[in-house]
């Protein structure tokens, strides 16, 4: 698994937000439901979301979460570095190791090139791009 499951949940819960009208804030209910996860396991997820200022949050009969900035200013990369501070795959998986051992594995070199070409994705991709992604994808399968 490349991201964990609270990362791939919170950048759901992202684009979720993103696709809704601004100004109006989403239930925890609501985004769980819409986006099939655990409401326990998200909300400890948007709480670490809102913490960041990725997300702000209002209480109340109208409250709920809305995005805290613009679905533009918002990089997976950050959302994974929230998320998943210290992923797995930062060692080969093959000699288990971050340095190159002189040369001696088969598999280093690739893997450091893979690893760096996701990380550049992350960076380079926003919560905008995954949300127009996202509703191209929802228009050819009502098609």
């Amino acid at each position: 698994m490349i991201l964990s499951k609270a990362t791939g949940y919170g950048i759901r819960a992202l684009v979720y937000l993103a696709q809704q009208t601004q100004g109006r804030p989403c239930g925890l209910r609501e985004i769980a439901d819409a986006e099939v996860i655990p409401s326990v396991y998200l909300r400890k997820i948007l709480g670490e979301l809102r913490r960041h200022r990725i997300l702000k949050s209002s209480k109340g009969i109208h409250g709920g979460y809305e995005l805290f900035r613009t679905p533009e200013q918002i990089t997976l990369w950050e959302v994974f570095q929230i998320l998943d501070p210290n992923p797995e795959f930062v060692e080969c998986p093959y000699c288990q190791s971050t340095s190159l051992h002189n040369g001696q594995c088969p598999l280093h070199e690739d893997w450091n090139r893979i690893r760096a070409e996701f990380f550049e994705l992350l960076k380079n991709k926003t919560i905008a791009q995954m949300k127009k992604g996202d509703q191209e994808t929802r228009l050819k399968a009502e098609l």
